[in-house]
């Protein structure tokens, strides 16, 4: 997705941009300019009295649209145009909420959650969600900096992270992954069937953009998950903790193993097409061609979503090998 000023409207990025109450908001004009500068087709929204921040007249003249609010809905908000990514900015704790649970009558937080394919909040540590577990998976919390002085740093990255995800996406096309959380027959009237974290797993690469496999459809496979990560039961009946074999792993470009704690790092070797995953209190050790590093469950950004991202990334960069040097 490349985000160059004369690209084809068509191929354009579209960001919404809803501005809250608070300094971050009135300074957030800057980022509304950061995208349209990029290529980026811009649109901007006002939330919880957010125009007592900030004056539309600068916004609009930025976006080149005229900007959604409470009492105003322009032409584009009802041609329900989809959008790549959102930003929220310093949302209050109800909108939050509403952002989270999708329980509102808010015709721009229903916008929001209805064409939004990535929503960032940018948020105040004071409302950040007091735990990741129960944060939904397509909302992505970053803490806006405690000094004004910081905001026009921290919009810069915001812009280059979102760029660097919309690329990711856009290169992944339509590539599909599967999940399998295969139980030793022994175990399975006391092991849970699908595990919440599965589900979480699910849900954050599902958001991420990618597609879970049809098993239905011959068709291949980009990444295939091995998920079940407890104890498995030899020949007299003890449980033991190892590492699966890989004899016979399906054909996939990335295979990812989680694997139990108990295993030694020492004993794991990931390369760059298999990946062994541990998961810990505090999020997820990844062991991969550069050894192990920690994927952390931070309040507002779930780890398994930070592991989605990876994959992503991970996915696109060996697709864009191939295409680079083909065989």
């Amino acid at each position: 997705m490349k985000l160059k000023s004369g690209t084809k409207k068509k191929n354009k990025a579209r960001v919404l941009i809803v501005f809250g109450k608070g300094i971050a908001s009135t300074l957030a004009l800057e980022l509304a300019m950061l995208f349209s500068h990029s290529g980026a087709e811009v649109r901007a929204a006002f939330i919880d009295n957010g125009g007592e921040w900030l004056a539309e007249a600068p916004l609009k003249q930025v976006c080149g649209h005229s900007v959604l609010t409470a009492t105003h809905q322009p032409g584009w908000f009802f041609a329900e145009l989809p959008f790549d990514a959102t930003i929220v900015v310093a949302p209050s704790s109800l909108t939050q909420h509403q952002l989270a649970t999708g329980l509102t009558a808010d015709p721009i937080v229903n916008l929001i959650i209805k064409h939004s394919q990535i929503i960032r909040i940018l948020q105040t540590r004071l409302l950040m969600p007091a735990e990741a577990d129960s944060t939904a998976q397509h909302l992505n919390f970053v803490e806006l900096p405690a000094q004004p002085l910081q905001l026009s740093q921290f919009f810069q990255k915001i812009l280059a992270s979102v760029i660097s995800q919309l690329s990711a996406r856009a290169r992944l096309g339509k590539k599909t992954f599967s999940l399998c959380h295969n139980i030793p027959e022994p175990l399975r009237t006391v092991v849970s069937a699908k595990p919440a974290w599965v589900q979480r797993l699910t849900e954050a690469l599902t958001v991420s953009g990618l597609k879970q496999h049809d098993t239905t459809k011959e068709k291949s496979i980009e990444i295939a998950i091995s998920a079940y990560d407890g104890p498995t039961v030899d020949a007299s009946g003890k449980l033991h903790f190892a590492i699966p074999d890989q004899t016979h792993k399906p054909s996939a470009t990335l295979h990812i193993t989680f694997i139990a704690a108990q295993i030694a790092d020492n004993d794991i070797h990931g390369d760059r097409q298999h990946i062994y995953v541990k998961r810990l209190s505090n999020g997820l050790m990844l062991f991969d061609a550069h050894g192990p590093r920690l994927l952390p469950d931070l309040t507002g950004q779930c780890c398994y979503s930070r592991l989605a991202a990876y994959l992503a990334t991970s996915l696109s960069r060996e697709a864009q090998t191939v295409e680079t040097h083909p065989e």
